[in-house]
């Protein structure tokens, strides 16, 4: 078994815009934040990570959920309503009680745009690392809180289990989106061929990124990120345009299947039933949860407590699709059971 392609994992989260605080049903407190980080150890602090710190209106959160996106996706794949009147997924944490920290990794949205031979196999994860840091410390909206859980989709998703198994105490949970032990090699090698340098598309004209940038040929998106069913038109749109340039890890980057035992918090593991690229051919099986959870709970220890969710009408971006509440429940019932109080 491998674990998800780097390329692949990155494409599937892309930068939408984050969805402004004004037009939420209930709004939160959101301030915009950012994190001097350096590139690997031992090298200045001299990039940024940028992100948006929301917390619950009237109450105090004890618990934040940090968001970290896929490739070619910033911090809007988290705060993107999946279809016009239904709450995206920071605006449902944060009417649940948990406070959340939406982050672009370096070279989308607002953050740092280094030169790409500037980054090194751990840079992703070294700087979600510092961002972890000095949120504990209290150095990120102020005060720091009580308990951390790392959400991440695909690539992101790869990023938070690197973390946990590296650093068991750096948080208190996991939410992997987006991933599985096994994946559609086919679909995979298809979803490779839809990338080109960023430096080429018109999208990014006037940035000055050089050749080691990539995204994904415009108009590729719903092929191998949603299913149509269930795709609002406006939203794919708007995902398409703000498609994000990114600089991919190798895959020693990531932990291998044998190595998810040494995780030591809680995980919740949530698929979309048509996801094109984790489930079919020789992929995970993602006939129902109880299927999911029986492929993947031999590969992780006890203390990681692991439920799986797979949900209906879903392809790989799942925050995206109309049928997304139903991952959002899932993460709030989940949070409540295994990391409350909040």
């Amino acid at each position: 078994m491998r674990t998800f392609p780097i390329a692949a994992a990155a494409l599937t989260l892309s930068a939408l815009a984050p969805v402004p605080a004004a037009h939420a049903a209930a709004p939160a407190r959101c301030q915009d934040v950012t994190v001097a980080v350096s590139m690997a150890p031992g090298e200045p602090a001299d990039q940024r990570v940028a992100g948006t710190l929301c917390t619950p209106p009237g109450r105090r959160a004890t618990t934040v959920q940090v968001l970290v996106p896929g490739g070619t996706y910033g911090q809007g794949y988290w705060s993107t309503r999946p279809a016009p009147g239904v709450p995206s997924y920071v605006e449902s944490m944060n009417r649940a009680g948990y406070a959340t920290l939406a982050i672009d990794r370096l070279g989308a949205g607002r953050s740092s745009r280094p030169s790409s031979d500037r980054y090194r196999p751990q840079t992703h994860t070294g700087t979600v690392r510092q961002v972890l840091r000095e949120l504990r410390a209290g150095r990120i909206g102020g005060r720091p809180f009580a308990r951390v859980v790392l959400a991440g989709h695909s690539l992101g998703s790869a990023i938070a289990m690197r973390i946990a198994v590296d650093q068991p105490r750096a948080v208190d949970g996991l939410v992997l989106t987006g991933v599985a032990s096994r994946q559609n090699d086919a679909a995979f090698a298809e979803l490779e061929q839809a990338l080109h340098p960023a430096n080429r598309d018109p999208r990014f004209a006037g940035r000055g990124l050089d050749d080691g940038y990539v995204t994904t040929r415009p108009g590729t998106r719903a092929d191998f990120f949603y299913h149509r069913p269930t795709m609002a038109p406006a939203t794919l749109a708007r995902d398409e345009a703000a498609a994000q340039p990114d600089v991919f890890p190798s895959f020693e980057a990531f932990p291998t299947p044998e190595e998810y035992r040494r995780i030591q918090v809680p995980v919740l593991l949530a698929v979309g039933r048509h996801d094109r690229l984790i489930c079919g051919g020789a992929g995970s099986d993602c006939s129902g949860p109880a299927a999911l959870r029986a492929q993947e709970a031999p590969w992780y220890g006890p203390s990681a407590r692991l439920r799986a969710v797979v949900v209906p009408g879903s392809g790989h971006s799942i925050n995206l699709q109309r049928t997304a509440p139903v991952l959002f429940e899932a993460v709030r019932s989940w949070a409540d059971r295994y990391v409350a109080p909040r």
